[in-house]
């Protein structure tokens, strides 16, 4: 099947394509579902996020965007949201006078596309047909370049079939661009234009500003056009200016049946790294044009070449799954910068404008395990992000009545709350939205987050020099967040929200008065270690941090009588929760999701026992020592039944959680759900962006989950295998403090070696609890 695909594109890119498993298909053009498909095809490089619309233009539904990590803007919008910058990928082609394009009047066949997840391209070819009977082959590629993350190119074959003549093109920069583009009472536009010009002579070049700060981009983009002999087929040139639209105008002369190439190669510069962008932008022009695209092509592999080698999961006896493994690693790895820690990972990364880029306890818990394990570098960048906006989150704790660091929902680049207070349907009715006021489990997560980090890359540097401070201000948030019930001589988390977020506000969630006191404990225990093992140090902190010795017996004393809900037996989700009008769930649709129970259609939510997302579950996943097993087997056992996972991040935890209590038969719907969550596009919503929550749940669901890897109380690297009985193989690598190690996981067996040294003879690991 795949070679007859491959037949669809000439000699060339066939050659290009990698082995069928990397290769994620699209056989058809249906005009409903490419919103969807321009997120799933969506390309990015650690620096900006490009979707797949196509370069030609035309009327069917479509959202192009280019995004750049770090670029928000408010303007009219309810928050700092990522700004859809100018569009550098148009590519405008006619034929005495009539347009070429994906329009309602023009034909299009033997259409397919495809996305190589190997090595990062975008491949399309189809056949156009214009109202006059002109047909057109068109083939093309697409890169976001890894070994420059400025720089972007398509190639474009063009071959006309049945005529022949003077073609006219347009490459064009279009700074009109907005943020919800087809939906007008969220419709934003970002940028003002603040000049055009032709790059010297080299292209066309278009410098914008974000509205705010003032921020400003620089986006150029150079055309060369060639046959297939490789000589120059550029007939003539001019620049030209159409309102905030740069354009450079050029013509050639085609017979039927000839090819001509055509590659457009593009710089984005910001100043958020760059001085002056337009010499940024030229820059890179220049330099991309001497360099040619087969060679910038070139190195851009051999940076995916070195990621795969750090990060491939090979899973044997599954097809289907492999493939979606490998789609949700090459999202998840092409999004954070390598080298910027002013950035973070948005939930829908840089595919959509959904949650306008924010960061979330997304990050922490789903996304960052991935790279602590994989890419530690990224790892660091991503908790030092925290860590540069603490003042941020101290400041957000003052301004709510709370000492300490209280971390935002939504962060954005600033570190203040992003999430609106107030928001809009569709419909224009306003509601008031509670979640920053109440959802503030994010500030533990967070600080989890950190002390995985360090626990996982052995990064104690930084640990002593700023996850202390994380840490510390994080407890004393949560100390000012308890208020003491003196009827029951404890302390308790009033008006709160959990992960649960059908259930707002509630008195004492028990995932977060649990996170609360880990948080606490976790502070004083680090307090401990530093006073016993470096007084120097220890003494120096308290200063800075102004912590006495009646401080450390304050929060000792409030950790003690923290109401924690429970330990034991079934937990209740929160005071009340055992009273509101209950019915499992019996009905799934076609992809295996759950249905709301009929009796409960329509209620409030915050009056029935459906949950949006595992809660309870998510706690006993996060903090397993703190539950015996047989406490999370019956916990798992009961809210499953009453969970409807309209969150993508609840499936993989239903997942693992399955695994750990012996449930494996639900444990594999649930990978499912969430490996396919948006190859399948089983929440509906894959048009908005590429979910990262499920990318990186999904890694874990295999590496933590069946594959049972853990690090013991011990320190020792641990593993619990479970391999579903049609899986025959896994195989995939860590870095293990610095070390590469690759690990094999059969039905009988594991194995783990060391690429660079035979494994030493200190280290240990353990397999079902045996070293």
């Amino acid at each position: 099947m795949i070679e007859m695909i491959r037949d669809h594109f000439n000699k060339e890119l066939r050659e290009l394509m990698s082995d069928d498993e990397w290769l994620i298909v699209r056989e058809d053009y249906n005009p409903d579902q490419n919103l969807a498909y321009e997120s799933l095809f969506g390309l990015a490089n650690g620096r900006m996020g490009n979707r797949a619309a196509f370069a030609e233009g035309g009327n069917k539904k479509t959202l192009p965007a280019n995004y750049i990590h770090g670029v928000f803007d408010k303007s009219e919008a309810f928050m700092r949201e990522l700004a859809n910058t100018p569009n550098w990928l148009e590519l405008k082609m006619y034929f005495l006078r009539e347009p070429f394009g994906i329009e309602d009047n023009q034909e299009l066949n033997d259409f397919i596309s495809v996305l190589d997840i190997k090595k990062g391209i975008l491949f399309r070819s189809y056949t156009l047909t214009t109202q006059s009977g002109r047909k057109t082959k068109i083939e093309k590629l697409k890169f976001l370049s890894r070994s420059n993350s400025y720089l972007g190119a398509v190639r474009t074959y063009i071959t006309p079939l049945n005529y022949g003549g003077l073609f006219e093109f347009e490459n064009r920069i279009d700074g009109t661009v907005t943020n919800f583009a087809d939906f007008p009472r969220f419709r934003v536009k970002h940028l003002n234009t603040l000049e055009i010009n032709d790059l010297e002579g080299k292209g066309a070049f278009l410098k914008s500003e974000t509205r705010d700060l003032g921020l400003q981009i620089g986006t150029a983009a150079a055309v060369e056009v060639k046959n297939l002999k490789g000589e120059d087929r550029l007939k003539s040139k001019q620049f030209r200016a159409f309102g905030e639209i740069a354009c450079e105008f050029f013509d050639l002369e085609l017979a039927e049946n000839e090819t001509v190439v055509i590659d457009k190669l593009a710089a984005v510069c910001t100043e958020r790294d760059q001085e002056d962008v337009y010499q940024a932008c030229l820059k890179n022009i220049e330099e991309f044009k001497e360099k040619g695209l087969e060679r910038e092509l070139a190195e851009h592999l051999e940076v995916y070449k070195k990621m795969w080698s750090q990060a491939d999961l090979i899973l044997e006896g599954d097809k289907k799954m492999q493939q979606a493994l490998r789609y949700n690693i090459f999202q998840l790895m092409s999004t954070p910068s390598p080298d910027d820690n002013q950035t973070n990972v948005g939930a829908k990364l840089l595919h959509g404008e959904e949650y306008g880029g924010h960061a979330f306890w997304d990050t922490e818990l789903f996304v960052l395990p991935f790279f602590n394990w994989t890419f530690p570098e990224i790892a660091e960048n991503l908790v030092e992000y925290r860590y540069n906006l603490l003042d941020k989150a101290k400041e957000n704790a003052r301004e709510n009545g709370y000492q300490g660091a209280k971390y935002p929902w939504e962060s954005a680049d600033t570190g203040e709350e992003e999430c609106p207070a107030w928001t809009i349907e569709p419909d224009g009715t306003c509601y008031r939205c509670y979640v920053a006021d109440y959802e503030h489990h994010v500030t533990a997560a967070v600080t989890l987050g950190m002390a995985n980090y360090v626990k996982i890359t052995g990064d104690q540097k930084f640990m002593n020099k700023k996850g202390i401070h994380i840490l510390l201000e994080t407890a004393r948030f949560w100390v000012s967040r308890f208020s003491y019930n003196q009827e029951h001589d404890y302390y308790e988390i009033l008006k709160v929200t959990g992960p649960d977020e059908w259930h707002e506000p509630v008195d004492n969630n028990a995932y977060t008065n649990h996170l609360a006191k880990w948080n606490i404990d976790f502070a004083l225990e680090k307090l401990k270690e530093y006073e016993d093992s470096d007084p120097e140090f220890y003494n120096q902190l308290c200063q800075e941090l102004e912590i006495d010795r009646n401080l450390i017996e304050e929060w000792e004393k409030l950790s003690e009588k923290i109401y924690t809900v429970g330990e034991q037996g079934l937990i209740e989700q929160f005071e009340g929760y055992f009273d509101l009008e209950c019915e499992v769930i019996n009905q799934w649709d076609e992809n295996k999701m759950p249905l709301m129970p009929e009796s409960l259609k329509g209620k409030d939510k915050n009056e029935i026992c459906i949950l949006k997302q595992a809660d309870v579950v998510m706690l006993m996943f996060l903090l397993p020592d703190k539950f015996d097993l047989e406490t999370q087997r019956i916990n798992f056992n009961y809210y499953e039944k009453r969970t409807l996972h309209r969150s993508s991040l609840s499936p993989s935890i239903h997942c693992m959680m399955g695994l750990r209590v012996g449930d494996s038969r639900r444990a594999y719907d649930y990978l499912e759900r969430s490996a396919y969550v948006d190859l399948d596009n089983n929440q509906g919503n894959t048009r908005e962006g590429i979910h990262a929550a499920s990318a990186g749940g999904t890694w874990q669901s295999v590496v933590l989950g069946y594959c049972g890897m853990k690090i013991d109380q011990d320190g020792t690297l641990a593993f619990e295998p479970s391999l579903p009985d049609k899986w025959e193989r896994v195989k995939y690598s860590i870095n293990w403090k610095g070390e590469i190690l690759d690990i094999e996981v059969t039905q009988q067996d594991l194995k783990v070696s060391s690429r660079e040294k035979s494994v030493a003879e200190d280290m240990y690991y353990k397999v079902n609890s045996e070293k």
